[in-house]
């Protein structure tokens, strides 16, 4: 199994087009540094790739990476794509769907609840262009999937909240706990990786599905609970925003702390957190923890 961090950052990226933070500055004067928004390819062969969310970053993502271009051997429209994952309706999961309007039939994963919100937006009617194009599979919480040969998938439900762009009237005819998923992947041999790019908390029950896991890709959002505010009164706190912080005594830093055995990454990381300032104390203390910090093109091979 491979999995390929197409994007490490929070929605907006590193820099982010309106920030001048210190992070943001560094990033554009050392381009190395940049993060495009959060995405994800998982392959079992490396022939077919499922995407995990669609970033609005996603055709850039697309382009800078060679084993998921078309092989012209294959047939003038051919994609090593073979479907989308959707673990939310975030806008900053799912507008990248719109790149993919090209007339390929597109397979797209997802809960009833994160359906129901595409199929209202007209936007994403230009997923169906010619009959057949958009092909729909819901998933639902613990039910095994698998949606590439030698590749089983668990979706992990999460305490999740709604988008704000989802109308209020429109809430009540969607189920809460059907918009924010984790993702389980099994390999053939019994490998596992878990994918959780919003981590809203961490209960002893998701703790112990995670020390089960050769790897788990978490959230990394936000350093402290009130980073934002911090910055720009009036903004919201990480946990109103669905994550959960990183620092503190109830962070996932602390959480993570022991699973020494267990390859810990965080990704889906804001553009103000420190974790990206090189020699910062909150970067030392997430290292000296023997955790990764994830990065565009990261690769983990299980």
């Amino acid at each position: 199994m491979r999995l390929h961090l197409l994007g490490a950052a929070a929605g907006g990226g590193l820099p982010q087009w309106n920030c001048a933070c210190s992070n943001c500055q560094a990033s554009r004067s050392h381009p190395t540094l940049a993060r495009s928004q959060s995405q994800l390819a998982v392959s079992a062969d490396g022939n077919d790739w499922l995407l995990v969310n669609a970033s609005p970053d996603l055709r850039d993502q697309l382009s800078r990476t060679s084993f998921l271009h078309p092989k012209p051997q294959y047939g003038l429209r051919h994609t090593p794509v073979a479907g989308v994952l959707l673990t939310s309706a975030d806008l900053d999961h799912i507008l990248g769907l719109l790149l993919m309007r090209e007339f390929t039939p597109v397979s797209i994963y997802a809960t009833d609840s994160v359906l129901s919100v595409l199929e209202s937006n007209p936007f994403f009617s230009m997923l169906e262009r010619v009959p057949g194009q958009k092909r729909t599979q819901t998933i639902r919480h613990d039910v095994p999937l698998l949606p590439l040969p030698g590749l089983k998938i668990i979706p992990i439900e999460l305490p999740g909240s709604f988008p704000m762009h989802i109308p209020t009237a429109m809430r009540d005819r969607l189920k809460l706990n059907e918009m924010t998923l984790g993702v389980l992947f099994e390999s053939s041999e019994g490998r596992r990786a878990a994918y959780l790019p919003a981590l809203p908390s961490m209960t002893p029950e998701l703790l112990d599905l995670l020390s089960n896991c050769n790897v788990v890709m978490v959230d990394g959002t936000l350093w402290s609970e009130d980073e934002l505010q911090r910055l720009q009164p009036g903004t919201p706190s990480a946990t109103e925003m669905g994550h959960m912080p990183i620092g503190g005594p109830y962070g996932s830093l602390t959480a993570l702390r022991g699973l020494t055995h267990v390859r810990r990454i965080y990704t889906h990381i804001n553009n103000s957190n420190p974790i990206l300032a090189n020699g910062s104390e909150e970067q030392k203390a997430v290292l000296n923890a023997g955790i990764e910090i994830g990065y565009d093109g990261m690769e983990i091979n299980l």
